[in-house]
C-alpha cells in the first residue's frame, strides 16, 4: 500500500510518473523511463503461524522499473502502453521481475483511453482515496477478509477524464488456469465514477463483481469523498463486500476509513482510522480491523523522502506494527 500523495487535480489514469525521464522522442513517438528504490525496516506485518503477532524486527528492500510509451497516429489518436516491473531487491527474491502493469491501447482526444492487459482496475479509483500512506493504510478499503486488488490481469478497460469528471469501466476474462476444472477466479467486471469540483472537493463510487468457476460470486461496493486545500488532504470511504457460500448463505463485511494529512514545507504528518466488521455465513459479527495509523514524512528532495509510521491495533490480541523507510524516485 505504498503510494505517494494523490495528484487529485489530474485523474490518475492519465498521469505518468512525476519523475519520469524521456529517453526517446522523435516524429510523434515518446518513451519515458522511471523507477523507484526504497528500503523499510521494522515490524511490518503479522506472522503466518501466529497471525495476531507482529513479525520480528527486520528489513525489506524494494525496487521498481517502468516505462511509458506513446506514439501519435494523428492529431486525435495516440497509441499508448505501459510496462512496470517489481524488481528483485534482495537475494531472497531470486533475481526475479514481477509484472505490476503491462498494457497497450489507444488514447482518443486526450480524454478517453481504451486499454487491455494488466491494468489498474476501475475499482481502484476509490481505493486511492485512502491508500496514500507509505507503509500501512488502506486496510479497510481493500478488505482484510474477502478482499480485492487494484491491479487485474486480462482486463479490457475504457476510461474518460475531463473537466473534473472521471469515468471508468472494465471487464477481465482472467480464467485462473484456463481449464474446465478451475475453481479460482473466472472473470470480473467493475465500474466507477468520480467528480472533483474546482474548489477541491471530490466524491465517487464504484462497484465490482468477481465470478468464480465454482458458481460463487463476490460483490464489492465502495463510496467516498475527499477534499484538498493547499497542504491539507482529507478523505473518507465506506465499503461493503459479500461472497456466496456454496450450500447457501453469504460471508459479509463492511468497513470505513478516515484519513487526514497536512503538509508544511518538507514535512507531512498523516493519520488514518480503519474499521472493518466481518460476518461469516451463519455466524456472528466481529471486528477484523480496528486500527489507527500515525505517520510522518520528510522530503529530502522532490524525488527522495524519509518516513515512519506506527499502526495501533485494537483487535483482540493483535500486536501493533511500525516501520521506517527511505525512498528515492527517478
Amino acid at each position: 500500500m505504498k503510494k505517494t500523495i494523490l495528484a487529485l487535480t489530474i485523474p490518475a489514469l492519465f498521469a505518468t510518473s512525476a519523475s519520469a525521464v524521456t529517453v526517446y522522442s522523435d516524429e510523434g513517438a515518446q518513451v519515458d523511463i522511471y523507477g523507484r528504490v526504497q528500503y523499510e525496516a521494522g515490524a511490518l506485518d503479522y506472522q503466518a503461524a501466529k497471525p495476531e503477532k507482529a513479525e520480528n524486527f527486520g528489513g525489506l528492500g524494494e525496487a521498481r522499473l517502468g516505462t511509458n510509451i506513446k506514439y501519435a497516429l494523428n492529431n486525435d489518436v495516440d497509441l499508448i502502453g505501459k510496462l512496470e516491473w517489481q524488481v528483485a531487491a534482495e537475494k531472497s527474491d531470486g533475481s526475479k521481475f514481477d509484472s505490476r502493469y503491462a498494457w497497450a491501447g489507444f488514447r482518443f482526444m486526450d480524454t478517453t483511453d481504451l486499454t487491455v492487459g494488466r491494468v489498474n482496475s476501475p475499482y481502484a479509483q476509490l481505493l486511492d482515496y485512502t491508500d496514500v500512506l507509505n507503509v500501512f493504510g488502506g486496510i479497510a478499503a481493500y478488505g482484510s477478509e474477502l478482499g480485492t486488488t487494484d491491479k487485474v490481469d486480462d482486463m479490457v478497460r475504457v476510461a474518460y477524464a475531463a473537466n473534473g469528471v472521471d469515468l471508468r469501466a472494465g471487464y477481465s476474462f482472467n480464467d485462473a488456469d484456463k481449464q474446465d476444472t478451475n475453481t479460482g477466479e473466472e472473470n470480473r467486471w467493475s465500474v466507477s465514477a468520480g467528480y472533483t469540483l474546482p474548489m477541491g472537493l471530490g466524491f465517487g463510487a464504484a462497484y465490482e463483481q468477481i465470478a468464480f468457476n465454482n458458481g460463487a460470486d463476490q460483490d464489492n461496493w465502495i463510496a467516498g469523498v475527499n477534499y484538498t486545500l493547499d497542504g491539507l488532504y482529507v478523505a473518507a470511504i465506506y465499503t461493503e463486500q459479500e461472497k456466496d457460500v456454496l450450500g447457501g448463505g453469504k460471508n459479509e463485511s463492511e468497513g470505513y476509513e478516515l484519513h487526514a494529512q497536512y503538509n508544511v514545507d518538507a514535512w507531512t504528518v498523516l493519520a488514518q482510522y480503519s474499521n472493518e466488521e466481518y460476518t461469516p455465513a451463519g455466524g456472528s459479527s466481529e471486528d477484523t480491523v480496528d486500527a489507527i495509523t500515525l505517520g510522518v514524512q520528510y522530503s529530502l528532495t522532490p524525488k527522495a523522502k524519509l518516513y515512519g509510521e506506527y499502526l495501533i491495533s485494537d483487535v483482540a490480541d493483535e500486536d501493533d506494527l511500525y516501520g521506517v523507510g527511505i525512498q528515492y524516485n527517478f
